[in-house]
């Protein structure tokens, strides 16, 4: 009886040991590898900008990123930029900072992204000769199964859409994954706010972009983001100075 006991003392203690050791190694990885991780991030958020200012296939995105775009940040009631570090915002993370966001009442709240940073960062895409020619602002909102995240480009005006990029979103694939489809993002360029996305045609409607076959309740969710982040309660006071002027 004392040999089975003792047995099962060494088997547990080898088991116990195990898991220590492994603790210890994945606990030591993930460490060292997360500023590896959150360098990526980085990259592919500066990435999806660089593309929606219609710049792709680089081979050196952070330098080409510095290059074309310059990041500022807006206050989001005013639509003055202010001096907040665009480095600061990680955008699945910083609405929940109970200091630099608000909660959004239900009724203002059609993308359903609960929470909203009370500053955020917009980029402005620079031409070969260091002129302004787009400005690019994040947008996220609620799809069919969780939040799409994406970036929207328009001209100076303030009012036509130059791109749409969505990079991040757990849609159907197939059906509300198309979201990411060249060939349905394409269909917003040169359209103007505000934007109705509808079902069938939009023919040659400015105002009017063509809904996702079989993917109702996922165009819906990119139209209303784009409302709410297009409106006043959002980016509709810095658009409003942009209309002005303001980045001319």
């Amino acid at each position: 009886m004392s040999s089975n006991n003792e047995s099962i003392g060494k088997t547990l203690g080898v088991v116990v040991g195990l898991c220590l050791v492994c603790a210890v190694v994945v606990s030591f990885a993930a460490v060292q590898l997360r500023p590896l991780q959150q360098a990526n991030k980085i990259e592919d958020v500066q990435r999806n900008i660089l593309a929606a200012a219609g710049v792709e296939n680089v081979e050196n995105v952070s330098e080409t990123y510095n290059q074309v775009i310059d990041a500022r940040v807006v206050d989001m009631n005013t639509g003055e930029f202010v001096d907040t570090d665009p480095n600061s915002f990680d955008f699945t993370m910083t609405k929940f900072d109970a200091e630099r966001s608000v909660a959004l009442p239900k009724e203002e709240d059609i993308a359903g992204v609960q929470r909203m940073t009370t500053e955020s960062p917009v980029y402005l895409a620079k031409n070969s000769n260091g002129k302004y020619e787009s400005v690019i602002l994040p947008i996220q909102g609620y799809g069919l199964w969780g939040i799409m995240y994406g970036f929207v480009a328009l001209d100076l005006d303030g009012e036509t859409i130059q791109a749409i990029k969505f990079y991040q979103h757990t849609e159907t694939a197939g059906l509300g994954g198309e979201i990411q489809n060249p060939k349905w993002t394409a269909t917003w360029e040169g359209k103007k706010l505000p934007i109705d996305v509808v079902k069938g045609t939009a023919g040659n409607d400015v105002h009017k972009v063509d809904g996702l076959s079989g993917a109702t309740l996922t165009s819906n969710g990119v139209e209303n983001t784009f409302k709410f982040w297009t409106g006043d309660d959002a980016f509709g006071p810095f658009l409003a100075k942009v209309r002005e002027g303001a980045l001319n």
